[in-house]
């Protein structure tokens, strides 16, 4: 057996590559140096061995081309100090042994193939090299005498075949491969091609006569399985389908491309930037953008600007003097993180000028859409019973208007007869609910506390004592798919607060007398004209149940604060009423204006029954002013009229309209002595009702500080 010393089979005088080297480059140098493998290096690191030889298919590609080098290096390897002995089998089964010094830093390297040579020049037989090279090669080879008898078997064939070459070698060709035609190459000029198949395999093979002297002594086949051709053939493929639709990606785009090395060469340019420059890509490529910043054909280089900087930068360029572009650059790196690229966007700024103006008009255009959708809107508010004019209400509209298009509970607050109901129904009209159920209202403080429980959630049969025999379903579930509304519910009891909290949690209710739970989905829409968060601090509302129904808080202002609405109300009440009772009854100037600058404490529900009440009393065709109620004609400054009766208790009424009352005269006289004087009641009297009220001076005295 030969054996030789690692050190003295390395060769000093070989080519070194950069890890950044290219693929398509690497194999250029090592080609004009006639070297057959290479070590990459980074940073004077070893990195591996680079073999185009095992990468023949990937240099076809242009995507693998531009790639680098480190991504194909070989990976069997095998390291080894200098001084090791080797033999034939040194290797093990690796292509390339490393030598490697007392640092453990690379010191050179040896292929198999040339280990084995060198092995036969110190005295290695021929019949072992042969055997080595043989067994190296990728490829089955077989080789028989002139009778057909196998002779020579290699590692791969024995792979292949699934035998050992000690059962093959001595065996006919026809007994160990029965379809094939080896035989037949003896009696051939030149090589055959052909394919068989063997084990469920298709195997490529190639026969090859082998002649001494002009006569045939043997045949040669060397074959692979077609799957590996078949796999090559379909990368080849496939990578030739993305270069063709990375280039017409790039073709066909509309702003202008043009790329770069990191040194500013120039490696690629669209049409689209022959379109908007006028330059043509045969005076570019390859050219330095310096040489082109110098003879004029741009005005400076945005490539070396980021070859400076390493971020993406834009700037304003002129071509040749005269058209101006605008271009954008972005570095792309490799995985060293040296530039790579410089990949920049054109776009003529002509054309963003003329975006600009087409922006301009299109602006125009939707303010213009804006005014007509908003009188739409209006003459969609202008619908029976429903009037809006007002900043604030159309606001509260637009609001309401958003939020019927999700299912999202809403507290409706506002003070009596604002319209809290109106708004609901609105929000359940536009809602995809009005498809699906009905909208279904209750008001809570109408019914008595112990009914209001089976109102909501519905009773079994034999539930209490005069209950249906058949049981009768709540209001959840008649609003099933739909939208129920719960109108003052701030008159609720702590006990229902409970049960109608868990209903909004889990979205399922329990019928009185019931045993089993039943799944109910709708919208729950809520309305008081109570604070509640005074009632919270009462300890008469449930803190969390409020936070519940607070999802969207929608707060419908007062008449008195949207007087754009008061003349649009009567004039739609009074066509109203006219038409109900056949009459055609006017308002005058002088009655439209007290009725205008009146505060309506009672608000729309006060207004609409006013109304009604003209047109059905006054005798003549035209209401005067003089048939309007006193408390309109000569208000007191301080409280015109008492609020309206809404099921609530006298002693809470009394209190709101001496907190009103208090609110109203700090507004307009300011101290507590001139209050006094005004209300004929003592001073200390006057701070214990502020005391009592919670009132506080924040830039005006105002009836909701505390």
């Amino acid at each position: 057996m030969v054996s030789m010393r690692l050190a003295d089979l390395l060769n000093d005088d070989i080519l070194n590559l950069n890890a950044d080297a290219i693929l398509l480059r690497a194999a250029e140098q090592m080609a004009a140096a006639a070297c057959e493998s290479a070590p990459v290096f980074m940073d004077d690191r070893f990195l591996g061995i680079f073999a185009p030889a095992t990468c023949w298919t990937m240099l076809l590609s242009p995507v693998h081309q531009r790639q680098p080098v480190t991504r194909y290096l070989v990976k069997s390897l095998r390291r080894l100090p200098l001084e090791a002995t080797i033999t034939p089998e040194s290797a093990g089964g690796c292509a390339f042994i490393v030598g490697i010094d007392t640092d453990g830093a690379y010191a050179g390297h040896v292929a198999t193939a040339d280990l084995a040579k060198a092995m036969e020049a110190s005295g290695g037989g021929a019949a072992d090299l042969a055997s080595m090279i043989l067994d190296c090669l990728p490829v089955g080879v077989l080789a028989i005498d002139t009778a057909g008898i196998l002779t020579l078997v290699n590692a791969t064939a024995e792979e292949i075949l699934q035998r050992h070459r000690n059962k093959l070698v001595g065996q006919p060709i026809k007994a160990v491969v029965p379809k094939s035609h080896l035989d037949e190459a003896l009696l051939a000029d030149d090589i055959r091609m052909g394919t068989l198949t063997m084990g469920g395999q298709v195997i490529m093979t190639a026969h090859n006569p082998i002649r001494h002297g002009g006569v045939a002594c043997g045949a040669v086949s060397v074959f692979q399985r077609m799957e590996k051709f078949e796999d090559i053939a379909a990368e080849l493929e496939s990578m030739k389908d993305l270069a063709a639709e990375l280039n017409a990606i790039f073709e066909n785009s509309y702003d202008g491309i043009y790329i770069t090395d990191g040194d500013g060469y120039t490696l690629r340019v669209n049409k689209a930037y022959e379109r908007i420059t006028g330059l043509k890509r045969d005076g570019l490529i390859s050219r330095n953008m310096k040489d082109i910043v110098k003879n004029g054909l741009i005005s400076e280089s945005l490539t070396f600007k980021i070859k400076k900087s390493g971020v993406p930068m834009t700037i304003t360029q002129k071509i040749q003097g005269a058209k101006e572009i605008l271009v954008s650059g972005v570095p792309i790196f490799n995985e060293s993180g040296k530039l790579s690229r410089v990949i920049t966007s054109v776009r003529d700024m002509t054309e963003l000028n003329n975006i600009r103006t087409q922006l301009e008009k299109s602006k125009e255009l939707a303010s213009r859409y804006e005014e007509e959708l908003n009188q739409l809107r209006s003459s969609q508010n202008e619908a029976p019973d429903f009037v809006c004019n007002s900043k604030r209400m159309t606001a509260t509209i637009e609001l309401a208007l958003r939020v019927a298009k999700v299912d999202s509970t809403v507290l409706i607050q506002g003070e009596s007869g604002v319209g809290k109901e109106i708004i609901a129904n609105l929000i359940h009209q536009h809602s995809p609910r009005a498809k699906t159920g009905s909208f279904i209202k209750i008001n809570c403080s109408a019914i008595p506390s112990d009914l209001l429980e089976s109102e909501l959630f519905g009773y079994e049969e034999g539930a209490f004592t005069g209950a249906r025999k058949r049981g009768k379903p709540g209001m959840f579930e008649l609003a099933h798919n739909g939208t129920l509304f719960l109108d003052e519910i701030g008159t609720i009891s702590l006990e229902l607060q409970v049960k109608l909290l868990r209903v909004i949690q889990f979205s399922e209710i329990m019928p009185l007398g019931g045993v089993e739970t039943r799944k109910v989905n709708i919208r729950l829409l809520a309305a008081t004209s109570k604070n509640l968060e005074e009632l919270m601090r009462e300890k008469k509302f449930r803190e969390d149940l409020y936070y519940r129904l607070k999802v969207v808080p929608i707060r419908v202002p007062p008449l008195r604060k949207r007087q754009d609405d008061i003349f649009p109300l009567i004039v739609f009440y009074l066509d109203k009423f006219n038409q109900k009772y056949q009459l055609a009854k006017k308002v005058s100037s002088e009655a439209t204006d007290a009725l205008t600058h009146y505060a309506w404490p009672g608000n729309v529900r006060e207004l609409v029954n006013l109304v009604e009440r003209l047109v059905v009393t006054t005798p003549d065709d035209v209401i005067h002013a003089r048939d309007l109620p006193a408390s309109i004609i000569s208000p007191d400054p301080f409280c015109q009229t008492l609020p309206e009766p809404g099921g609530e208790p006298l002693n809470t009424l009394l209190d709101r309209m001496e907190r009103e009352i208090l609110v109203r005269a700090f507004r307009e006289l300011k101290t507590t002595r001139k209050v006094g004087e005004h209300l004929k009641i003592s001073q200390s009297a006057v701070m214990r009702k502020v005391k009592k009220h919670r009132l506080q001076f924040k830039r005006g005295w105002d009836a909701n500080s505390i």
